[in-house]
């Protein structure tokens, strides 16, 4: 199979022998597995933002860890297909071969090609892109039968779907759907305070109206002794909701791109919160960081942290 190649291409096969190219216009590039590292697994998740939060840990036998990566993550089949990779390397790459980053528009992986490269692909003399047991391989052309036909495949002619946007790449651990959902869980941390603060704003005045009333109607309660004793009724009351304030405004601070809030239950004298993390190193910071603010942790299981405090 040979590679189609026009003047007006809007899709680029990359790989390591690829000629430099003269773009006046952007396109979608498709990465050769030089680029990426791809495993196949089968999970027991519904989501793809659960499916990539768990992807570095996928690939800690196979990457330099020292070394930043990308995950993205999509469902083929019964299966999740996970793709690890380093943007920063992509781009130097793409950059010397006359491909700038503002000219990029969807990134995609050979291995979605994996169906029309059951017949190999013509790279270059030495090296052909082809299918074996359902992933795409670079492989050297000494290796494949010397009567094989290649057949040319046009790359603008495919429907691919799931891109990446090359500024969402520079986002290691969670894109801009992931940030979308972040931000909306935030917000609606926000209002929540916002509703108990109003809650508790509105009940310290009814206090303080019926404390007033009943002053005014009994002269003699004036006393300093007996006002302070009213007063300690309606105390606890403000006590326990800036509490409650405090305790919301204090998980939101243990939210970050490496770690979401998986669920808030907030009770008349309790407030408790599970968060997921990223990693080992954030699952820690996250306890001490609670911890230090009088949280209790509770035993967790894998990157999840629980933890409560009484009101």
């Amino acid at each position: 199979m040979n590679l189609t190649v026009n003047n007006n291409k809007k899709i680029l096969l990359i790989h390591k022998n690829m000629e430099a190219v003269i773009l006046n216009h952007t396109v979608d590039i498709i990465l050769a597995p030089q680029f990426y590292t791809f495993l196949r697994e089968s999970l027991e998740v519904k989501f793809v933002y659960q499916a990539k939060q768990i992807a570095g840990s996928l690939f800690d036998d196979y990457l330099d860890m020292k070394i930043e990566h990308q995950y993205h993550v999509y469902k083929c089949d019964n299966e999740w297909c996970f793709f690890a990779y380093n943007i920063d390397e992509i781009t130097i790459f793409l950059e010397s071969k006359g491909i700038e980053k503002h000219k990029i528009g969807k990134i995609y992986f050979a291995q979605q090609l994996s169906k029309e490269l059951e017949n190999p692909l013509w790279l270059n003399n030495q090296e052909v892109l082809y299918t074996i047991d359902g992933t795409v391989t670079v492989l050297p052309r000494r290796f494949m039968n010397n009567e094989i036909d290649y057949q040319p495949l046009n790359l603008d002619a495919l429907s691919l779907k799931g891109g990446i946007s090359m500024g969402n790449s520079f986002n290691s651990f969670i894109s801009l759907k992931h940030t979308i959902f972040l931000s909306a869980l935030l917000f609606i941390l926000s209002v929540v305070f916002i509703i108990e603060g109003n809650r508790a704003k509105s009940s310290l005045m009814n206090d303080e109206a019926k404390l007033t009333t009943l002053l005014d109607d009994n002269p003699r309660l004036t006393s300093s002794m007996i006002r302070e004793s009213v007063l300690a009724k309606y105390q606890p009351v403000d006590t326990q909701e800036r509490s409650k304030r405090e305790s919301i405004k204090e998980i939101s601070k243990l939210l970050s791109a490496n770690s979401q809030l998986q669920i808030l239950s907030i009770e008349e004298n309790l407030i408790k919160a599970t968060i997921t993390t990223k990693d080992q190193m954030v699952n820690k910071q996250v306890k001490e960081h609670a911890s230090s603010k009088q949280f209790t942790i509770q035993n967790s299981a894998g990157l999840d942290v629980t933890m409560e405090k009484k009101l």
